[in-house]
């Protein structure tokens, strides 16, 4: 018997969780199941680029909805009014809903209708200690948790049901993120020599992303290995304090490559261009799946022990885990900068984890056995 699911998401910027939420239910759709995909219509003076990319990838999005990322008392009750009046003419089995504020409306029409409530977490340690998350998170009748660490802090903070919650691991596009697809060459963009021992990092240039610690790294692999080189993909409004006064001062300009913000094929093509990704900190993204692509791509990480990033790196098989300081990620990247081998063979056990842990049809088709757990199918 085929399943409805409504998938709900408050938010009409691309950002955080929208591509995986996306990403979900296209998937789900290639497993037969009708899913349909509500975001928020509105996204004032700029472009939706949310309900752009469901078009693109063959899904209408539902509009009917104001669906606003924070709770708002007068946009709230109109939606709730408005979600009750959809599902009385349109029957779903399920809502699932990715963010806080489509939860809220969905948790008090769910009640209302006897539709099951499914939630996807995107919060890499678990629900923050916000005022009212713990009680909404309750209210699902099934909760998608990112990570191990997770589940463990929303049993023990919040006392959630342990038997209402499974963690998936987010998704990424493999076939997108793809070694072996042709891209447009990012070295090539950059004036990178096609021998050099890259470095690349993802990040926007935020205080607390721990740059300081990577370009003191880098200093020290610059000077160890002469075909080191640097890609810091991203932008940010502390970049100049952050990143590019320290390449100055550390004496890097030779060797850092600054490709700003990039997105569709050149952004695949930058990660392909990496031979090694750095990653220190989880950021806005708390399921960190940057590293995710990076995986795919099969890049070797080399990462700190920060939020949920030792559960996705394998320590000394996919990448190395180490404390996040200078000292540390010298340790590690110059490993890889000795022994291209090994960094070859790190970045096949990543692209193979990818395939098997992080691909679009493995994590539809455990959402779908959450789905049928929630409906008692299961």
């Amino acid at each position: 018997m085929s399943l409805r699911v409504l998938h709900l998401f408050s938010n009409a910027k691309w950002t955080g969780p929208a591509e995986p939420a996306l990403n979900l239910c296209v998937a789900l759709r290639g497993l037969g199941v009708d899913a349909d995909f509500a975001c928020a219509p509105d996204a004032g003076d700029s472009v939706n680029k949310v309900v752009e990319t469901a078009r693109d990838r063959g899904v209408e999005p539902i509009l009917d909805f104001h669906l606003k990322k924070h709770r708002n008392p007068v946009y709230n009750w109109l939606d709730l009014r408005a979600l009750t009046a959809y599902l009385g003419r349109e029957r779903y089995d399920l809502l699932h809903c990715h963010l806080d504020n489509d939860h809220r409306i969905a948790a008090a029409v769910a009640r209302r209708v006897g539709v099951q409530v499914v939630r996807s977490s995107y919060y890499g340690e678990g629900f923050p200690d916000k005022p009212g998350l713990a009680a909404l998170a309750a209210l699902a009748d099934r909760i998608i948790e990112p990570s191990e660490r997770a589940l463990r802090h929303d049993v023990a903070a919040h006392g959630l049901d342990p038997t209402r919650l499974r963690v998936i691991p987010n998704a990424v596009d493999t076939d997108r993120f793809d070694p072996h697809r042709e891209t447009p060459d990012g070295r090539r963009w950059l004036n990178v020599p096609h021998d050099a021992f890259v470095v690349g990092i993802v990040a926007r240039m935020q205080t607390h992303r721990h740059f300081d610690d990577f370009f003191a790294a880098m200093r020290r692999l610059a000077d160890a290995h002469p075909q080191a080189y640097v890609i810091v993909v991203g932008r940010g409004t502390h970049q100049e304090k952050v990143a590019l006064e320290p390449v100055r001062r550390l004496g890097l300009r030779d060797r850092v490559r600054f490709s700003g913000y990039v997105d569709g094929e050149n952004y695949v093509g930058m990660l392909r261009a990496f031979d090694v990704k750095a990653f220190l900190v989880p950021g806005s993204d708390g399921t960190c799946r940057a590293v995710r692509e990076a995986m795919a791509m099969a890049k070797p990480i080399v990462t700190a022990d920060r939020g949920m990033l030792a559960e996705i790196v394998d320590d000394g098989v996919n990448g190395f885990v180490c404390d996040g300081s200078g000292d540390g990620l010298f340790a590690a990247l110059d490993r890889f900068a000795r022994d291209r081998r090994l960094t070859r063979e790190m970045g096949r056990a990543a692209r193979e984890k990818a395939l098997a842990e992080f691909a679009l049809p493995v994590q539809a088709r455990r959402v779908l056995d959450v789905y049928e757990a929630a409906l008692g199918r299961g």
